[in-house]
């Protein structure tokens, strides 16, 4: 039994048991009758332990110790106390009224500092979250005119006209599912990005939720954001309360943030849920929804466009209709799919490949859906071609749709190439692309390898010399769709073009051309390269083309399964060496032949002529040079009765013991380990060659002409390092007593391997060593130990460590490498190490702010506190990157944020220790760079009001303090971005100005996020505000409507037009 046994019912068995009552046994028949879910009572027993499930019952001295525990926290901390027991609250009244039976404290117990007894098994207590923002919200927002339409009038003789609209709680919405209420509250936690409570995941928090709610949501009334997340938290909810909400977080686009983002499985789930919404209300029928869309509110448009969106993406047919005879425009583009883009509802149902798709195509059409209206560069024909879907394809055909270039590029995908040829039939241009540098229909065939589709666009007066683009040698080239054919390594493709082309070798004017033939010779196919070749195509041409010429390219990949491929190039004239002049090359056909040990090519270029004793740029620079690295004494012979005899001495190995043995007896072998001997003898260490190391070492290969046999670098090692690597300590005694320096990698390299030996050889080291020290304190247990031992040895730990790039790759952002010992403590997050490493010795403030910066980035509370009185510096900045997914290569780069400690503390919510930081420094300080915030920047846009009442409140904060160049936005700009109404509310009654600039590059204006996001009553709060859209404000009115539109918030446009159209009607207002 695992735990992920009982996961997939955890809601289920906790509504049984903890708020249903069930006894346990109760709840194991009903999961066993209802779901065959057989478990023991001990298995559920512990995993209602570990999910801390515990009946709500609460003994008398249970009672004593909240009583207890609330008056001390009070007394002594000035805290409010939030109780919770089997993650359900304990709520107000109830605890009021056990103070004075069970919960009587005595005055000595109320103020005693003694320690608190200990916490009973189940309960959970922590400090209630406090906006602290005291807000009077205008009657004239689009929310608080919607609700008094939908909500019940009470006491009226005579219904308003509106009345209709009006609904009581559904049946049974009164006791409506706990599960729900707690879905919605979880859904709450997740809009507000805090992450300051660490109390488990089932405790649903009253005070949490209604905090939530003042940043999301205007109040109808004072208090009713407490009294709906008490109601939401003891499940005594109204069920038209809690759909109150949902429906203001649909008009205004305010939706839950998933941790793997939007995927098709919570937008179905999103979709059902504004459905169920519609069928709670009682509005899924025509009537109501024209009643709705007649009110021209704003936040009925909204609701309106989300319903319909959701309709459609749920392929709900009777709906989508309701929804177009009640007037919805079925060419808004509004519907937001998978990959995040916006498109029209013909775009969106032709690319969705459902069973209802052709019948919602054809009803859409019938209500006046453009089938050729597009909101970026492809119709509604492309998206269903993309899906391969033939009978959405024939509708929209038959109902006039035009086949444009992307079109007939994405029909090249098709199977059915009868469907196909049709299209191509429609189309009346089959050389047109859609960008100059996208493919055309021929050079998509070509790719996907389609003759059939290849000698359909031929015959229609395809382009066979189209320039297309590829990758090419880390790079892009141009070739022509010849070239393309090439590419698809098919026979077959490349005769259906050299069948129907004429010019083999066209003249580009200069153009990066890369010829058919280097592609065909790159991907090693003789066959392909004979065919181009006897067409026609120039092999002098191909050969200057590139950084190599056709043999080097033939003999670099590889290809040793034929030689007929090396044999056709020659025999055409290709280039077996470059023409000889004073330059230097780095390489050559014979050079890579020799690494590779193909033997049979290399009798092949010897044969061809090629020069034997060329000086290259690149190890090892001779083609005898590379046999004598291989050890293989074939091609040393072969080379040498050729006439080779140019060896050089940069050697990186030699490859065998009777290689080596070989180079004496000619007498260079002195030469050449005097000036590569100590790495030579490296490597032989390295391969455990025990043979060839002791021949090396006995004709000094550890005493060359040089002093850098002793200084490694990441990609180089000395002697030492190597025989302590390969753990030989014998030899690395031998090479101590020769003289050896012991350096800081050596002993970093014996702590890996052999930390017994550490102590033999900081006998013999004196100096600084931060390599070791950081190996020493990622080193596990015995880490401290360690560090016991080198700080014994006087050995000193300042420096930059090297070699610990890996460690700085976490799973969410990759932190700079590390410049001084005390990060690598504090990224192993090691207490006892980094409280050690601090003693050590005397650390600059600098290398100090760093360490601190990290901690508080990787939230590390208690490290954090250990290095604060160390006098760090605080203005230290720390550049972190982030990752924004995963390709096949692995993580992928996304945006750079840069801190100094404030702002870290502040963007992780970390408030004490922001706290104590605020005091100590400016700010207001913004820095350099794209995307830098402030520090109430950052708490605005992790809505933490706690915060940023602290920054604004008590140490000053500029709440207009400007915006980073690129990408940056005012605290009132993030604010509107993110929804989150109440702290943009707060911000504009302190001043923030509402028409501050945006930031020069990647920037919005308040007015502008707002648009983008849909937030419609923000935007009535910052017209109200007096947000420019006239005058001076006519660019920023036209760039939100573009925005609203753009991202499919139609409502939100059709807002900011009408009030322009009253600010014209009104010459006051405009003066104003």
């Amino acid at each position: 039994m695992t735990e992920s046994d009982f996961e997939p019912f955890k809601l289920e068995i906790e509504r049984l048991y903890i708020h249903d009552n069930k006894s346990l046994t109760s709840v194991m028949e009903y999961m066993t009758s209802k779901y065959s879910f057989a478990k023991s009572p001990g298995q559920y027993s512990r995993q209602l332990k570990k999910w801390g499930f515990v009946k709500g019952h609460i003994k008398a001295d249970e009672w004593i110790w909240i009583g207890n525990k609330l008056n001390k926290r009070k007394l002594n901390d000035n805290k409010k106390s939030e109780f919770h027991i089997g993650g359900k609250e304990i709520h107000v009244p109830k605890l009021k009224k056990a103070k004075y039976r069970d919960a009587y404290v005595s005055s000595v117990a109320r103020f005693t500092t003694a320690p608190s007894p200990k916490t009973p098994e189940g309960f959970f207590v922590y400090t209630p979250p406090s906006v602290g923002m005291d807000l009077t919200w205008n009657r004239s927002l689009p929310w608080l005119r919607f609700i008094k339409l939908v909500r019940p009038i009470e006491n009226e003789e005579v219904l308003s006209p509106s009345s209709s609209l009006t609904v009581c709680s559904p049946r049974g919405a009164d006791a409506l599912s706990i599960t729900v209420n707690h879905e919605l509250m979880h859904r709450l936690s997740t809009i507000i990005p805090w992450n300051k409570l660490c109390h488990p995941p089932n405790i649903r928090s009253s005070s949490r939720t209604s905090a939530a709610l003042s940043i999301l949501m205007p109040e109808e009334f004072p208090g009713q954001h407490d009294d709906l997340s008490m109601n939401l938290s003891s499940s005594t909810n109204k069920g038209r309360d809690r759909m109150a909400l949902e429906l203001f977080l649909l008009s205004n686009n305010i939706t839950s943030q998933d941790p793997g983002g939007r995927t098709a499985s919570n937008i179905r789930s999103d979709d059902e849920r504004v459905m169920r919404i519609l069928s709670d209300y009682g509005w899924k029928n025509l009537e109501h929804i024209q009643i709705l869309l007649s009110t021209r509110e704003p936040t009925a448009e909204a609701i309106a466009e989300k319903i319909f969106a959701s309709a459609l993406r749920l392929h709900d047919v009777d709906a989508v209709k309701m929804m177009l005879e009640a007037h919805m425009n079925p060419n808004n583009p509004l519907i937001e799919s998978i990959s995040g883009d916006i498109l029209t509802p013909l775009q969106f149902i032709a690319g969705s490949h459902h069973e209802h798709s052709e019948e919602l195509v054809n009803l859409l059409i019938s209500y006046g859906a453009d089938v050729n209206h597009s909101c970026n560069e492809n119709p509604p024909l492309f998206y269903a071609i993309n899906e391969h879907d033939n009978r959405t394809i024939c509708a929209l055909m038959f109902h006039g749709a035009i086949v444009t270039p992307s079109c007939l590029c994405a029909a090249t995908h098709l199977k059915d190439i009868g469907v196909f040829s049709d299209i191509a039939d429609s189309c009346s241009d089959v050389n047109a692309r859609t960008g100059w540098q996208d493919f055309g229909a021929l050079a998509e065939a070509v790719k996907h390898g389609n003759v059939l589709m290849i000698e359909i666009l031929l015959f229609k007066g395809a382009n066979m010399n189209d320039l297309v683009t590829v990758d090419f040698e880390d790079d892009v080239a141009t070739t022509t769709i010849l070239g393309l054919g090439v590419r698809t390594q098919s026979i077959e493709v490349v005769r259906a073009l050299l069948w129907d082309c004429y010019d083999l070798n066209p003249d580009f004017d200069g153009l990066p051309y890369i010829s058919p033939v280097v592609l065909a010779v790159q991907i090693g196919s003789f066959q392909i390269t004979q065919a181009l070749l006897e067409a026609g195509v120039n092999i002098n041409l191909a050969d200057k083309q590139g950084k190599m010429t056709l043999l080097e390219r033939a003999t670099e990949q590889g290809f040793s399964t034929t030689l007929e491929l090396w044999r056709v190039l020659i025999e055409y004239g290709a280039q077996v060496d470059r023409p000889a002049s004073g330059q230097e090359f780095e390489s050559s056909a014979l050079l890579v032949a020799i690494q590779r040990n193909s033997s049979e090519v290399v009798e092949l270029l010897i044969n061809a002529g090629a020069r034997l004793n060329d000086e290259y740029t690149k190890a090892p620079y001779t083609a005898l040079g590379a046999a004598i690295e291989q050890g293989n004494q074939v091609l040393i012979d072969r080379l040498m009765a050729a006439g080779a005899t140019l060896v050089g001495t940069k050697l990186a190995t030699i490859g065998s013991l009777c290689t080596a043995m070989f180079l004496e007896q000619n007498g260079v072998l002195q030469g050449i380990l005097r000036v590569s001997g100590p790495g030579i003898l490296a490597a032989a260490l390295s391969a455990k060659k025990a043979n060839l190391v002791q021949y090396l070492l006995e004709h000094n290969a550890d005493n060359g002409d040089r002093m850098e046999n002793e200084v490694s670098t990441p990609s180089k090692q000395t002697p030492l390092e190597a025989a302590i690597r390969a753990q030989d300590f014998i030899f690395a005694e031998n090479l101590l007593e020769r003289g050896a320096n012991v350096t800081d990698r050596v002993l970093a390299d014996a702590i890996r391997t052999d930390p017994v030996y550490l102590e033999h050889l900081l006998a013999r080291f004196c100096g600084s060593a931060p390599t070791a020290v950081g190996t020493a304190v990622s080193h596990g247990t015995t880490s401290l130990q360690l560090l016991q031992v080198l700080q014994g040895a006087g050995v000193d730990p300042t420096g930059v460590p090297q070699m610990f790039q890996n460690h700085w790759n976490l799973d969410d952002f990759q932190l700079p490498p590390p410049e001084s010992v005390l990060e690598i403590a504090v990224v192993v997050a090691s207490r006892k190490n980094l409280q050690f490493l601090l003693q050590w010795t005397s650390w600059s403030p600098r290398l100090i702010g760093r360490a601190l910066t990290f901690a508080i980035l990787l939230h590390l509370n208690e490290l954090v506190e250990d290095i604060l009185p160390f006098n760090p510096d605080l203005t230290q900045e720390i550049t972190i990157q982030y990752f924004s997914g995963t390709n096949e290569f692995g993580p992928v780069r996304g945006e750079q944020e840069t801190y100094r400690p404030l702002e870290a503390a502040v963007d992780r919510q970390m408030v004490p220790i922001a706290r104590t930081l605020m005091g100590k420094i400016d700010v207001n300080y913004l820095g350099r760079g794209a995307r830098r915030r402030t520090a109430l920047q950052y708490a605005v846009e992790r809505g933490n009001m706690e915060l940023v009442n602290l920054l604004i409140l008590e140490h000053g904060a500029r709440i207009d303090s400007p915006p980073a160049t690129d990408g940056g936005a005012t605290a009132l700009q993030i604010a509107c971005l993110k929804g989150y109404i109440g702290i943009t509310k707060r911000l504009l009654d302190l001043g923030a100005d509402v028409n501050e600039a945006p930031a020069k590059y990647n920037g919005r204006t308040s007015l502008q996020g707002a648009a983008e996001h849909g937030r419609i009553d923000m935007l009535q709060i910052l017209l109200d505000e007096g947000a420019l859209i006239v005058g001076e404000g006519e660019p920023q009115y036209h760039k939100a409507v573009e925005l609203a539109e753009r991202n499919g918030h139609y409502a939100a446009a059709r807002l900011l037009r009408s009030w322009r159209d009253s600010v014209y009607w009104s010459p006051s207002a405009v003066e104003e």
